[in-house]
């Protein structure tokens, strides 16, 4: 499976690519609707969001050129969202001056948009990254992969429940971060 963002985002360019839509969809609708959702939007408003968003990258990745002096993808589309939950914003606070109802309407959070947005696009990448590793490895060695490493239990412990000893635990924790690594980095375009 091709997974490089850019070829990705060359691939949706063919809009009747499904496969390259759902692959799409897979890693960018979960970041978007958990941006929406951090700046305060019920569920309705997070899909309207996504929507909005989605149907915009649709319209408009004809117009893609690959080319990072003149900006990212991920630049976008920060914008992109960002101006959506800001005009959510704006008409709530507009639903709510009207009825008389003078709460403040406040993200979840205070922490800076830019923070929260680079947050939420290396979180669902990760997630997404480790989806494509736990696809290529033995189910067994996944498992213990994230009891040690994402849930930091105890060495003793993963081998017992999972049949390894100490030395296999190693060695897939550093077999799989290397391909996890890979992956992000295929990804999001970084260095992971």
């Amino acid at each position: 499976m091709d997974t490089t963002r850019v070829s990705l985002l060359l691939r949706i360019k063919d809009r009747e690519d499904g496969d390259a839509w759902r692959e799409f969809d897979a890693v960018y609708r979960p970041m978007l609707r958990r941006f929406a959702l951090t700046y305060g939007a019920d569920a309705t408003e997070a899909e309207d969001v996504v929507q909005h968003c989605m149907t915009a990258i649709h319209q408009h990745i004809d117009q893609f050129e690959y080319d990072p002096s003149k900006g990212r993808f991920k630049g976008w589309l920060k914008t992109l969202v960002n101006n959506r939950i800001r005009n959510l914003i704006r008409k709530r606070k507009e639903r709510i001056a009207m009825t008389g109802e003078f709460a403040s309407v406040k993200a979840n959070t205070d922490d800076d948009p830019e923070a929260i947005f680079e947050r939420i696009w290396m979180d669902e990448h990760l997630k997404h990254a480790l989806k494509l590793v736990s696809r290529e490895v033995e189910e067994k060695t996944f498992n213990a992969f994230v009891d040690y490493v994402i849930r930091e239990r105890p060495v003793e412990e993963i081998c017992a429940e999972h049949g390894l000893n100490a030395n296999q635990v190693h060695k897939s924790k550093y077999r799989l971060t290397k391909k996890l690594a890979e992956k992000m980095a295929a990804l999001t375009g970084e260095e992971s």
